[in-house]
């Protein structure tokens, strides 16, 4: 078994107290995966970040409506498929300090011993993307597979934020393409943590192949 681990999102933005679109307690798993990512077992180490234009779909003020709105995404390659979605708070634009990495988490990252890499997704203004392999229509690919094939990896392990959204949708892309998926559950925060999102969440994930430890 070849292992590797992807760190998804943990930026500025995505933290309390100042972050645009804080995830609660995300800052309680900075120091942890900033551990996590110096384990010896780990082939490669890849972080993957938000990197926004102003101007993105996903950002509710550039449709003027309110945060948190409900949308219908229309496919920007394929007319008619459209996708329900909600839309956010400006975030991780890219050069800000709202899409800057945790600082612990930059530190021990830079210092790495282990080949690790940095992927950015996001930033093609016209669609939105969760997981850290595609955007929401699986049209446009980050270089995220093509660095895991690169190193051989067999088992992909993911942490970061947040656990139903990004972390969600990073790990079920790598199961799709294989690689036996795990979640790295307490290296992750959620949104939506109330009783029937999380068992909805695990359901998800037992129908696509990923498994939540």
């Amino acid at each position: 078994m070849t292992k590797a681990l992807i760190i998804v999102d943990i930026q500025n933005d995505f933290l309390p107290p100042k972050g645009s679109l804080a995830v609660a307690d995300g800052d309680q798993i900075v120091g942890p995966v900033a551990q996590l990512m110096r384990d010896p077992r780990w082939s490669c180490v890849v972080m993957t970040k938000d990197w926004h234009p102003r101007d993105h779909i996903s950002f509710a003020c550039n449709h003027g409506l309110a945060d948190f709105s409900r949308f219908q995404y229309q496919s920007p390659v394929k007319p008619g498929e459209t996708q329900d979605a909600t839309l956010w708070p400006v975030h991780c634009v890219q050069n800000t300090w709202g899409s800057e990495v945790a600082p612990e988490l930059e530190s021990s990252f830079a210092q790495l011993e282990v080949d690790h890499y940095v992927v950015n997704k996001g930033y093609l203004a016209d669609r939105e993307y969760y997981s850290g392999f595609n955007d929401i229509w699986n049209d446009h690919r980050t270089e995220l597979a093509d660095i895991l094939a690169r190193h051989g990896a067999t088992d992909v392990f993911v942490v970061g934020l947040a656990l139903d959204y990004c972390v969600k949708n990073t790990a079920i892309s790598a199961a799709a393409l294989g690689y036996r998926t795990t979640i790295l559950k307490d290296y992750t925060r959620a949104i939506a943590t109330d009783e029937h999102a999380m068992a909805q969440l695990r359901l998800e994930l037992v129908q696509n192949d990923v498994q939540l430890k």
